[in-house]
């Protein structure tokens, strides 16, 4: 299943929240043997689509619970420090995709770890972990986790 297909799956799922506040912090308390808001206490907790909970949102409260940006920047891959990184690279399904868009001359024949160990001293070396960070989003954003090689 592609990543689009996972979030829209994940989207129609309802979400439950406090009818005061808004509040999606939602959790079963043992004592009242009811569902309550973990913000502002209230038992009085409702179901709906994500996108009607965020209209009711923002209608509430003037602005949106969540701002949107586009800035690759501000992802989790750019926030990755280097050691998760490498680990992530290393478990990406589509490792030898990475490595010869990056490096089309890259050797072939080496271990994975050490084509990734080559391949990151490569891309301090040449100042480019920025274009694999890069690289790693666009494969995400478009649901080719498994590229055909």
């Amino acid at each position: 299943m592609s990543g689009r297909n996972k979030v829209s799956e994940y989207d129609s799922e309802p979400v439950v929240f406090c009818a005061r506040c808004y509040s999606l912090k939602i959790k079963y308390e043992e004592a009242i043997d009811a569902e309550c808001c973990m913000d502002c206490g209230c038992s009085d907790v409702r179901e709906a689509s994500i996108e009607e909970w965020e209209k009711l949102y923002e209608h509430r409260y003037g602005k949106k619970y969540v701002v949107r940006s586009n800035d690759p920047r501000k992802t989790p891959i750019f926030k990755m420090p280097l050691t998760k990184l490498k680990m992530y690279v290393y478990d990406h399904p589509s490792l030898d995709y990475i490595i010869h868009r990056l490096y089309p001359r890259f050797p072939k024949g080496l271990s994975k770890a050490d084509s990734v160990i080559l391949l990151f001293s490569s891309l301090i070396r040449d100042n480019r972990l920025d274009e694999l960070r890069l690289l790693l989003i666009k494969l995400q954003d478009n649901g080719r986790e498994e590229v055909k090689q």
